[in-house]
């Protein structure tokens, strides 16, 4: 198996006394240093908790996931947090702020290390002629990938941090409490370009894999990884949320760094697999995956379960859950038929549908593989049809059932069980980079860079090629993308909506684009209704949420700015 990094396992990771500081910028005692960087084992430790800051959504809002924030989907506990994002109820006082929080205590971290290499280097020297810890060599090169992949991590806390907040402080260096209560707001830009330099600094420093290397471990950044930060955040900084003028070179700088991404991935080992592969236990060895976040297997089913929290309503022991909205069935198209090409929204706009019509014949694979509509058999072990309908054995009026008329099937493990007397709990793996992504955001840049969607700019591909090498995987292939220019942006988010579907991009990537008023603000369901001749039908309604240009940032941490009034709040917060 190729040891590119995949999987960044969930570690015990090394406990640190640390002092408390304003922003989270912690300082770690000098006996606390003693006793640190004098152990190989320990720095490894240290090495491994600044990994853990890496977070991942698979529910992270006791079982809902940001998808139930978007137009992705709907949560069907009404208490849960999730519906802070639109309720009325997020404010600086309510900040959801895990976000603040988790990264600047990963970037103090990473910075605690980083300002202790030489004292590392020194102490393991120590360690040259012990025999009953690994060769020194093997511990000299080790070490040395650790600095760079601890970059990389402090790199990427930032960037969870611009694009959640905007301006943000960037701080590369332990920080006393005074030092961090005079810090001001860095421009956004100048965090984006911190990011770029630092992958540019540490791209070549890292391995391809880690085949040859000594610590073969699953849960280290590789080049193509960085490679991937990079792009990303390329991308984001040439979107209108932080490119309000349109500057086109950042769209080709865009461009240019998402094709790295898609030409490097030969030579690393990655390769478009099949999308029902994204979903699982085993996910994490898909040959598409740059980058994963594993979960670890649940001791008992009732915790840290997928499939808990997302099966239907009326299977034992399931929460319901992340419900898939009609606003993104309406995005798939149709593989097949007359209408092969046009959306389920375009062919099936009436206010009511007859289920007896068969509408979602012929619809894209990634449907079936996403979503369970009303007649799947889901769970595949509970052996009965999923019926959405109103008084179905999953539908209303049982607490908790889907308000969309639909349930998710993408992500969850078909060998996991959730019954009492036969649980068979499974590991998961959110996905945080995978060659699929870069397609999709090379079509965007190249399109923004040439203004049609079939130019190649300077880099060889157009943006409806990209996107075709995404729609003909082997398990998918959709027709050919055709859009053209007038159209192109339009059919190009219905299909990264598709293809990205609960990965936990919609949320952000709405916000880049300032189109929330567009697609947040009201949220498209059905109501599906049994009639005496026990015919289906399909009635479209909504949701509305509402949606205020303030959302595009989240509030800056009340208590923060207690703290620090340099600290300025976000607009409209």
């Amino acid at each position: 198996m190729n040891f590119k990094l995949k999987y960044i396992f969930t570690a015990c990771c090394l406990a640190l006394l640390t002092s408390c500081v304003d922003l989270d910028y912690s300082e770690v005692t000098t006996a606390d240093k003693e006793y640190i960087y004098s152990s190989p084992t320990r720095v490894s430790g240290l090495v491994s908790n600044v990994y853990a800051h890496v977070r991942y959504d698979l529910g992270q809002f006791d079982g809902a996931m940001k998808a139930s924030a978007t137009d992705e989907s709907d949560f069907t506990n009404s208490i849960s947090e999730i519906h802070t994002f639109y309720n009325g109820s997020w404010s600086p006082i309510n900040p959801m702020e895990e976000t603040w929080r988790n990264n600047y205590s990963g970037i103090a971290q990473a910075n605690n290390f980083l300002e202790e290499i030489d004292r590392i280097y020194e102490s393991l020297e120590e360690y040259r002629y012990n025999v009953t810890v690994s060769p020194y060599e093997d511990l000299r090169k080790q070490f040395e990938l650790y600095e760079y992949e601890v970059r990389f991590l402090r790199a990427y806390f930032y960037f969870e941090l611009v694009r959640t907040y905007g301006d943000v402080p960037l701080v590369t260096k332990v920080m006393t409490n005074a030092e961090a209560n005079e810090l001001t707001r860095t421009p956004s830009s100048e965090v984006f370009n911190f990011i770029v330099d630092e992958c540019d600094a540490i791209a070549d420093k890292l391995p391809i894999t880690y085949e040859d290397e000594p610590n073969q471990q699953f849960n280290r950044v590789n080049r193509i990884t960085v490679l991937s930060l990079k792009a990303r955040t390329l991308l984001y900084k040439a979107s209108p949320l932080f490119n309000p003028t349109d500057d086109v070179t950042l769209w080709e700088d865009a461009a240019r760094a998402n094709k790295m991404v898609i030409d490097f991935a030969s030579i690393s080992g990655v390769e478009l697999g099949k999308y029902s592969d994204l979903s699982g236990a085993s996910s994490y060895a898909n040959q598409e995956m740059i980058w994963v976040r594993g979960t670890g297997t649940p001791a008992e089913f009732r915790y840290n379960s997928v499939e808990q929290f997302n099966f239907p309503i009326g299977v034992e022991n399931a929460e319901g859950g992340n419900c898939p909205t009609q606003s993104l069935v309406d995005a798939y198209e149709f593989k097949s038929g007359p209408d092969a090409g046009k959306t389920f929204g375009e062919v099936w706009s009436a206010n009511t549908i007859n289920l007896s019509d068969n509408p979602y014949d012929g619809l894209d694979p990634r449907f079936g593989k996403t979503i369970v509509k009303n007649g799947d058999v889901w769970p595949t072990y509970v052996g009965v049809a999923v019926e959405t309908f109103e008084g179905g054995e999953n539908a209303s009026p049982i607490y908790r059932a889907t308000r969309t008329g639909y349930y998710l099937r993408k992500l969850s493990d078909l060998n996991a069980n959730i019954s009492t007397n036969n649980p068979s709990p499974q590991r998961h793996n959110f996905i945080l980079f995978r060659l699929g992504e870069f397609y999709l955001n090379y079509a965007e840049a190249i399109f923004h860079t040439t203004g049609s969607a079939n130019a190649t700019g300077d880099f060889g591909m157009t943006a409806n090629e990209a996107i075709n090498v995404i729609r003909g995987r082997s398990d998918v292939e959709m027709p050919d993308f055709n859009g053209n220019d007038g159209e192109f942006l339009v059919r190009y988010m219905n299909e990264r909506m598709v293809e990205l579907a609960f990965e936990d991009h919609r949320f952000w990537d709405v916000r880049r684009w300032k189109k929330g008023a567009e697609f947040f603000n009201t949220i498209k369901i059905v109501n599906l209704d049994k009639g005496i001749d026990q015919s289906i039908v399909m009635t479209r309604d909504e949701i509305n949420r509402g949606w205020d240009e303030k959302y595009n940032f989240f509030p800056i941490p009340f208590s923060e700015i207690q703290k620090n009034p340099k600290l300025q709040q976000n607009p409209g917060w």
